[in-house]
């Protein structure tokens, strides 16, 4: 059985755009589903850094998240959010259990 690949990714949002940034990222949300290799796809909030966001993402493969990554969605998300976004961290994982 081929391991699906776990994604978490940290958002932090520029100041004064986190309402942006949070709307933005909700819409990544409601189509993330509908995507060929959607596994699971959350988004959190910091409770201690409002407008900074963790997505929890698995993808059945890293073929999945490409397809994910380069959606129309994705597409244009990313060419209106850059003013919004102070940073974003990308890290992959596999499961061990």
């Amino acid at each position: 059985m081929k391991e699906k690949l776990v994604v978490v990714a940290l958002v932090n949002a520029n100041k004064g755009s986190e309402d942006l940034l949070r709307q933005g990222l909700m819409t990544l949300v409601e189509v993330a589903p509908k995507e060929p290799g959607f596994v699971q796809y959350d988004l959190h909030e910091s409770l201690e850094n409002p407008g900074q966001f963790l997505f929890y993402e698995i993808w059945e493969s890293e073929d999945a998240l490409n397809v994910h990554n380069n959606t129309e969605t994705m597409k244009a998300f990313g060419a209106k959010a850059g003013p919004w976004i102070q940073s974003v961290t990308l890290s992959k994982y596999k499961r061990l259990h």
